[in-house]
């Protein structure tokens, strides 16, 4: 079901880190994931690609600045993707690179809807392995989901959904993983990236793995421009504008408390306003 034992050497030759060879100043300290195993063009799921509206970091209604240092970047497509929560079986017909997430995806065939499909990638998944949801028969693959309550305790999970009917909401960036530390017959102990402990229903569903792209957090861009292309404006210090653009303009250093661009103090003050999760730290 997996990848076998012969094809995984191969697999991490492909997915290794790269250093670019010093010939500009630009390329000198830039490194990159080489992506030699993704399709690049692809007009089989043409009609599970679409474009979606983008504000740019401005309000849709009165065009005013929400978010600064965001800009347009790049053209980029949507790909819807689906997050199997009901008995499916379906073969990965190939891995491509998504703009609009750091992890990959794969175009899956479903032999039970006879549908194509996108999904988000597990490590040392290719084409040719079979994933999807079922209840496990002392067996378990790679990339396949199943509740947490048949996942075995202490297993490396991701894609994880808070009730059974949801999409999955923790660990779907790339490179990272929960583990389930206990399961009872009505929750479940899931330890997410962030070293938090939560308290999750035993029939969410989990696939079994790390999102792909594990080597995303050692990638250096080398160059501004390359943040420009992603869609990110250089940020410019508050104490460095006019009066009329920040509440620090236009003073030298001291003078009143650090406040954000709409005069609401930030330092020193809780950023969260959820008072439903109940989140417990490990010690």
């Amino acid at each position: 079901m997996g990848s076998s034992p012969i094809i995984r050497p191969l697999i991490k030759q492909f997915m290794k880190l790269i250093k670019s060879k010093p010939t500009t100043p630009g390329t000198r300290h830039y490194k990159y994931v080489l992506k030699n195993f993704l399709v690049k063009s692809n007009k089989l799921l043409k009609s599970l690609i679409f474009k979606i509206h983008r504000s740019f970091g401005k309000s849709f209604s009165s065009g005013h600045t929400t978010i600064w240092g965001r800009d347009s970047g790049c053209k980029k497509l949507y790909r819807k993707l689906e997050f199997l929560n009901k008995d499916t079986l379906g073969i990965v017909l190939f891995s491509t690179y998504d703009p609009n997430r750091t992890a990959f995806v794969l175009a899956v065939f479903d032999f039970i809807a006879l549908k194509f499909f996108y999904t988000l990638s597990s490590h040392l998944l290719f084409s040719g392995c079979f994933i999807g949801c079922k209840i496990p028969n002392y067996k378990y693959f790679l990339g396949f989901r199943y509740k947490l309550n048949f996942h075995l305790q202490g297993s490396i999970l991701s894609m994880i959904s808070l009730k059974r009917n949801k999409k999955a909401q923790y660990s779907l960036s790339a490179g990272t993983y929960c583990q389930l530390l206990y399961k009872s017959l009505t929750f479940c102990k899931i330890r997410l990236p962030s070293n938090q402990i939560i308290n999750i229903c035993g029939t969410s569903f989990a696939t079994l793995g790390i999102i792909s792209n594990i080597y995303n957090r050692f990638i250096i861009i080398g160059k501004a421009g390359r943040n420009r292309l992603f869609g990110l404006k250089p940020k410019v210090r508050g104490i460095a504008m006019n009066p009329v653009d920040h509440p620090h303009g236009g003073r030298s250093n001291g003078g009143c408390c650090w406040v954000t661009p709409w005069g609401k103090p930030f330092r020193f003050k809780k950023t969260s306003t959820s008072k439903i999760k109940k989140i417990y730290k490990l010690s």
